[in-house]
């Protein structure tokens, strides 16, 4: 083994054991103050570990709006997404696997990622797709009811890149998703490297007002992100579980299924996952909700 390769390789074993180590105790969710309050150009790997990037069988591309799909983790064998990344007019879903752990989607799966000032991330796990179950009522015309729960053939391998999100706690399912502060992470369309961004929530009709073309209905929340970048669809939106006086872990609000530019900003639509929770919940195993 090169010299280069070996140090590398043992770098990441003392950083992940390390790591593994704070994050034990972890189940979903994780959240960690330091990291939170740092807004640069893109997120640490540690951060928002929940993402999954679609691969389908010729490649990540999909037919929608700027070419590609992602979804969220929520348990070691299932993957949500938008079912419009998967179900095209024709009906059928086209998808084969999902990557995990996603740091700079330039990067080789399966293979540790350097960038040049010599940080490195643990390799990025594939793991095939079982199953798609779409939602009984969702309409590929208007995008009503655009969710789809990816079943993996196997168990993702947990660590500190890879970990499902939280999924709504009871007590805040009917709470107003409106005039809020959420953060949505993922991969962008013009830059490798994960991102997170604060999203501040609107009404729809508002939304409509600003651009009517963008997808809304009575499922769906809607805001303005805090920095003008595209991601790509099925970026996950995340709240923040406070217990006490402490936040103790993030919890999945919604995925987007639509963005547009709006006087150089950018106005992002999300569906929300709360409407949801029987058909996820039949469709899906061990789901992590924090009290």
């Amino acid at each position: 083994m090169h010299w280069g390769t070996a140090l590398i390789t043992l770098l990441l074993a003392t950083w992940t054991g390390v790591l593994s180590a704070q994050l034990e105790d972890t189940e979903c969710g994780y959240f960690d103050e330091h990291q939170f309050l740092k807004q640069g150009s893109f997120a640490i790997p540690t951060e928002h570990q929940w993402v999954a990037r679609i691969v389908f069988a010729k490649g990540f591309e999909g037919k929608i709006q700027n070419d590609g799909c992602l979804g969220a983790l929520i348990s070691k064998r299932n993957v949500l997404a938008p079912a419009h990344c998967f179900v095209q007019y024709n009906g059928e879903a086209e998808a084969f696997s999902v990557h995990l752990g996603v740091w700079n989607k330039s990067s080789v799966i399966s293979q540790p990622s350097c960038d040049r000032d010599g940080f490195c991330v643990v390799p990025a796990q594939e793991i095939k797709l079982a199953e798609i179950a779409i939602h009984p009522e969702y309409d590929p015309l208007t995008l009503k009811n655009s969710l789809a729960v990816l079943t993996l053939q196997r168990d993702a391998k947990l660590n500190p890149n890879v970990m499902p999100v939280c999924m709504p706690p009871p007590q805040l399912v009917n709470e107003t998703l409106v005039g809020q502060t959420f953060i949505v992470a993922g991969l962008r369309v013009k830059e490798d490297r994960k991102l997170k961004t604060w999203v501040n929530t609107l009404s729809r009709g508002f939304c409509q007002s600003k651009v009517s073309s963008i997808v809304t209905s009575s499922t769906t929340v809607c805001g303005y992100q805090a920095k003008p970048e595209g991601y790509y669809i099925g970026a996950p939106l995340v709240g923040m579980q406070v217990k006490g006086d402490v936040t103790q872990n993030f919890y999945l609000v919604g995925l987007m299924i639509d963005w547009r530019w709006e006087n150089n900003r950018i106005l992002s639509s999300f569906l929300a996952i709360r409407h949801y929770l029987d058909f996820i919940y039949q469709n899906a195993n061990s789901l992590i909700v924090r009290s």
